[in-house]
């Protein structure tokens, strides 16, 4: 009779033991995805106010001014570019960039059937300073780089697959009076 009193102790305690672990394998399981949920919900809204910053540049009118303001602004960003087409320069420049790496407005093509981004080798890129330098006279329309801070530019965001803003392009020849 003792061994059986002993054995059902133990018999019961197993189970006891395999039912407190089953239920925390569960609430572990149950808060685990919370917890992925909330990481992704995070990872959204951070990747949203990254975003928010370009919306100013979204398909609006903006001043000279304001293309300066982000050539200086988004200098050391990584893989973003800034193209600029002046009345003058109507072939466009791109804004010099610390890592040196700029993108062509994305197109639809046989060897891009996507529509995504292409880095630009070689190309014509100038500095803030010499954007705004208008001492420099006889200088070719097509490398003239001064930039009017008084005038109007069409901003346009271009964004890769991931959503992620690889190019603004400010035409002058598009702004809206």
């Amino acid at each position: 009779m003792e061994n059986i009193s002993t054995g059902l102790k133990w018999v019961i305690g197993i189970i006891v033991t395999i039912l407190i672990i089953a239920a925390g394998v569960s609430i572990y399981l149950v808060i685990n995805n919370y917890f992925i949920r909330a990481q992704e919900q995070t990872l959204a809204q951070t990747q949203m106010i990254n975003q928010a910053e370009f919306n100013s540049y979204d398909n609006k009118n903006v001043s000279g001014q304001d293309v300066i303001n982000a050539a200086m602004r988004y200098k050391g960003r990584p893989q973003f570019s800034i193209l600029i087409k002046t009345g003058v320069n109507t072939k466009g420049f791109y804004a010099e960039n610390t890592y040196e790496t700029y993108y062509g407005i994305p197109t639809v093509s046989d060897t891009n059937p996507e529509g995504g981004f292409v880095k630009e080798s070689s190309v014509e890129s100038h500095s803030v300073s010499q954007m705004l330098d208008q001492s420099e006279t006889g200088v070719e329309n097509a490398e003239n780089c001064n930039v009017n801070t008084q005038s109007l530019f069409k901003a346009k965001v271009f964004r890769d697959k991931n959503g992620e803003v690889r190019l603004i392009e400010f035409n002058q020849d598009e702004a809206t009076k």
